[in-house]
């Protein structure tokens, strides 16, 4: 594993050679996706700077036109200040489901935002069992605790696989989903990604 990464080269991997490190380790372009598909949005030098964090970003990212699919199913680029009215806590809740790829089921999701009064909240069922978070509001960033319940969640359901967080130095980052094996390869690959706690 990893052959793609052991390379005798000093020069930064292309685009194409970080997709493949990334695949490897379980983070893929989902079809009908490709490298091209990232070029539409940042020319190949920004790319081929050293770092992995700009292909992070562009698995992480949508299409930039409709149908608005995600580029990859388990990576998400997430911006922190998100968070407007109802449907913003309820949209996280969706996509961090769908980053466990089938692991973690929600029904009847709903939130309430009201930044105004300074109220936040959002309700699911979980194996049949209701589940309620209030939330803190800050203006418009997400309240951070709301990730923990969802790694606390997957924790239980399957303990071979793991949310992952990797900081883009901005008011962004990259929110991911892999096993544990894979969480191991991609440390080993250079990718700066830690456990989201």
């Amino acid at each position: 594993m990893l052959g793609v990464c052991r390379r005798q080269s000093r020069e930064p991997p292309t685009l194409e050679q970080k997709l493949a490190i990334l695949a490897e380790c379980g983070l893929s372009l989902a079809l009908p996706f490709t490298a091209q598909d990232l070029l539409e949005s940042w020319p190949r030098e920004r790319f081929e700077k050293p770092g992995f964090t700009l292909a992070l970003v562009g698995l992480g990212m949508t299409e930039e036109r409709p149908p608005w699919r995600n580029h990859c199913v388990n990576v998400w680029h997430f911006d922190t200040e998100c968070i407007e009215d109802d449907g913003s806590y309820l949209r996280i809740a969706e996509r961090m489901a769908e980053l466990t790829q089938g692991t973690l089921v929600l029904e009847n999701v709903r939130d309430h935002v009201d930044l105004e009064a300074g109220i936040a909240s959002l309700d699911f069922e979980h194996s049949g069992e209701p589940v309620h978070i209030d939330l803190s509001v800050n203006d418009d960033w997400v309240d951070p605790a709301v990730f923990s319940h969802f790694v606390r969640m997957l924790s239980m359901l399957d303990p071979s696989k793991v949310f992952l967080y990797h900081d883009t130095q901005g008011q962004d980052c990259i929110i991911a989903c892999v096993t544990r094996d894979q969480f191991g390869a991609l440390r080993e690959a250079g990718v700066n990604f830690e456990a989201l706690k």
